[in-house]
């Protein structure tokens, strides 16, 4: 049987800031869009230094508050190596359109988490910790949490899988951070919920900091926590899950922001950045698959404008709007920007760093994507 993703997201690296944890039950609740008889849980501890051992997993929906024990290789004790991804028994497990599904992991021993999900948006996953049964704030938990109030982390747990149908369908979301807060990406679960576009899987896979032509910048972090570069991980991340049927890249923000050296001297070229993007659509097509890329947002509100920079993402827009590489781009810069200056991020779509979307940003930026369009032609 052909298992496919119906909710994923990028593991971080976090080796750099470990977390020391003692007694902890996760909850995490993931809101679905298909209907299923049976699911698999995959597990991962891709940048861990040390094994997470659950003593149990479970999986529940509200409709069936009663837990099912979730197994790997017939053990329910399941410890995940460091550098390892498993892949749970299948779950006889009846799930459907706008449930929540919650997985309950408990952990066994205490452990220095170095990796996992960062997730924003609250919009379709949320995670709750229990320590001593009484539920405590992430921020007195993680370091990366506490550095900043705004993130949920999941540790642990990657992926929810259900067999594949016919009509099922995977879209998938490329780029950095504005792809991986989940503000886009859920509010496009959302729109496919409320239009009874069912069996869809909307997929995150995008890495706060990413870049397409380099990775983590190691003056920065001597580990991988921006990823490295997209055109290193696209094919990779997209498509070694199994089908996929479209896909959206929003990238290239990162490449401006950083366009300077320590020293003030420009060593970006735009040039270089379109041909990352027409690389992104070449390899999307080599998979006949349809990819479709977005317009970069404006930042003047942002500690990293300048004019110059500014010039840049014009520049690259313009390019955008005018390509022959992707099937389609859609205008998220004239989307979400001020009237009054669209170089600038319209408040009521700002998070407050004058780069990241809220909600409504994501929202918004949703409503601009052709739902049918990117869809296949039976839907």
């Amino acid at each position: 049987m052909e298992w496919t993703e119906i909710w994923s997201d990028n593991q971080q690296d976090y080796r750099s800031w470990p977390s020391k944890i003692w007694n902890d039950h996760q909850q995490i609740r993931i809101a679905l869009n298909h209907t299923s008889e049976s699911i698999r849980i995959k597990f991962s501890n891709k940048y861990g230094i040390e094994p997470i051992i659950f003593s149990s997993v479970t999986v529940c929906c509200d409709s069936k508050p009663q837990p099912v024990l979730v197994s790997v290789l017939g053990e329910r004790d399941i410890t995940i190596l460091p550098g390892t991804e498993l892949l749970s028994e299948p779950i006889e497990y009846h799930i459907q359109p706008k449930e929540v599904l919650q997985i309950d992991t408990f952990l066994a021993a205490p452990v220095a988490l170095t990796g996992g999900i960062v997730h924003y948006s609250t919009a379709c996953t949320q995670v709750k910790n229990k320590v001593d049964q009484k539920f405590e704030e992430q921020v007195n938990l993680f370091r990366m949490v506490s550095e900043n109030h705004k993130m949920q982390y999941i540790y642990g747990i990657s992926g929810v899988y259900v067999p594949k149908k016919l009509e099922t369908n995977k879209i998938v979301f490329f780029g950095d951070s504005l792809i991986q807060q989940g503000y886009i990406v859920d509010q496009v679960k959302q729109l496919f919920l409320e239009k009874s576009i069912r069996n869809t899987a909307v997929i995150n896979r995008g890495i706060g900091g990413s870049r397409i032509l380099s990775g983590t910048d190691s003056n920065f972090d001597p580990y991988n926590r921006h990823g490295l570069p997209g055109l290193y991980r696209f094919e990779k991340e997209v498509f070694s899950e199994g089908e996929v049927d479209a896909v959206i890249i929003l990238h290239g923000i990162n490449d401006i922001l950083t366009a300077k050296n320590d020293s003030g001297k420009s060593v970006f070229s735009t040039i270089n950045v379109i041909k990352g993007l027409k690389q992104y659509a070449e390899i999307a097509h080599s998979h006949g698959v349809r990819c479709f890329v977005g317009t970069l947002m404006p930042f003047r509100k942002s500690i990293f404008f300048s004019e110059e920079l500014e010039g840049y993402r014009q520049e690259i827009n313009h390019w955008i709007r005018n390509n022959s590489s992707f099937d389609r781009y859609f205008d998220f810069d004239r989307a979400v920007c001020l009237d009054e200056d669209p170089s600038q991020l319209s408040a009521i779509y700002d998070s407050g760093d004058g780069l990241h979307l809220n909600d409504r940003g994501g929202r918004k930026v949703a409503e601009t994507i052709e739902l049918q369009l990117i869809l296949k032609e039976k839907n």
